[in-house]
């Protein structure tokens, strides 16, 4: 077995967040006073939620005030405001699947129904537009897009986020857009919000975003939520009781992000992109695997091995110290996710050990 543990089962970047980031949360602990203590008496949380706003303008094509924005101490913190906002057990959720598996931890811890539209490998892992209103039911009460999605890298294109778009106005549910891999998008495929396609949906659409993938920041828990006013006062209440405010000096790196030139979201993209070139065609020499759209996921079908996603990878371990993400967690047993989060020197060993295990095997 070889000596060196490979671990590629989290979406945590390898790089770090970008100097001017990381030199104004220094800064505001330097010099602390109003940026070491309670955020709400100071002028960041205003000067962040504008940013938010230019922002999202910018990038999303899709304009709000500054009240829309609920900042929130990480993603997780603003998805469970977002879906609490909005659904309570009993409810019912329109998803596709594979899914992230966050998102229905969350929703199993809630109780409530998760109704999912497949995406298959046939279709590059898209939607039948025609079949997804046969998953809408009277109980349903929100539909979430993750997009770019969390495993399969699907990039959702206009007439999908339409078709759910004109369901959710027709049936009155939520539409939550998780869109915090925007910016990481390939061979031409166009991010699309739903929030931007009408303002019938625009009206219902509440944004879910973060600054862990686009700027590295996994670690510093710096998220947030775009409302709109048909769900605020049930967003701000749930805010309160379990989305902490986010430290001071973390507001402070956040603007300096959001008013950055975003060059090194763009290197970032570029580089995710190299990987993706590499160990996608790469692994498809060895299981199916198709070339992602967007996000930074390889995933590949290991079914014709006969062992289901956690047995494939725990002898995976046992017998090359290779450490990737069983599709059984995102709905898809017998999958294999692999986040490329590390260089292409070590994609290419991971590479290696594959191709010794499959022929283990």
């Amino acid at each position: 077995m070889p000596k060196d543990l490979i671990v590629l089962n989290a979406g945590d970047p390898d790089a770090e967040a970008p100097q001017y980031a990381i030199n104004e949360a220094l800064m505001g602990i330097i010099e602390g006073g109003k940026n070491t203590h309670y955020p709400h008496y100071t002028e960041y949380p205003d000067l962040f939620t504008k940013a938010v706003v230019d922002y999202y303008k910018r990038f999303a094509g899709v304009e709000y005030k500054p009240e829309n924005v609920l900042p929130a101490a990480g993603s997780s913190a603003a998805l469970y405001v977002a879906l609490a906002a909005v659904l309570k057990e009993g409810d019912e959720v329109l998803m596709f699947t594979p899914y992230y598996a966050g998102h229905r931890s969350i929703f199993d811890g809630m109780g409530v129904k998760m109704n999912m539209v497949p995406l298959k490998a046939e279709t590059n892992y898209h939607p039948d537009v025609d079949e997804i209103a046969e998953h809408v039911t009277k109980k349903t009460r929100a539909a979430l897009l993750c997009n770019p999605a969390n495993p399969t890298g699907t990039v959702f294109t206009a007439k999908e986020l339409k078709t759910v778009g004109d369901l959710a106005v027709d049936h009155d549910f939520a539409l939550l857009g998780d869109e915090i891999y925007l910016h990481y998008v390939y061979d031409g495929h166009k991010f699309v919000s739903v929030a931007g396609l009408s303002d019938e949906y625009k009206e219902r659409t509440i944004g879910i975003m973060s600054f862990s993938k686009s700027f590295s920041m996994t670690g510093w828990r710096l998220g947030y939520d775009i409302v709109p006013e048909k769900y605020m006062k049930k967003a701000r209440l749930v805010t309160g009781l379990v989305a902490p405010r986010p430290a001071t000096f973390v507001f402070r790196a956040g603007i300096a992000c959001l008013r950055g030139d975003f060059q090194y979201v763009e290197d970032r993209r570029k580089e995710y992109e190299k990987r993706r070139n590499y160990f996608c065609k790469a692994v498809a020499e060895l299981w199916p695997c198709h070339l992602f759209e967007g996000a930074f996921y390889a995933w590949f079908d290991a079914r014709d091995t006969g062992l289901g996603s956690e047995e494939f990878l725990k002898r995976l371990r046992a017998d090359q110290n290779l450490v990737l993400s069983p599709g059984s967690n995102f709905g898809a047993d017998g999958f294999i996710r692999v986040p490329l989060t590390q260089p292409v020197p070590v994609l290419r060993e991971a590479i290696k050990r594959l191709k010794t295990f499959k022929a283990s095997l």
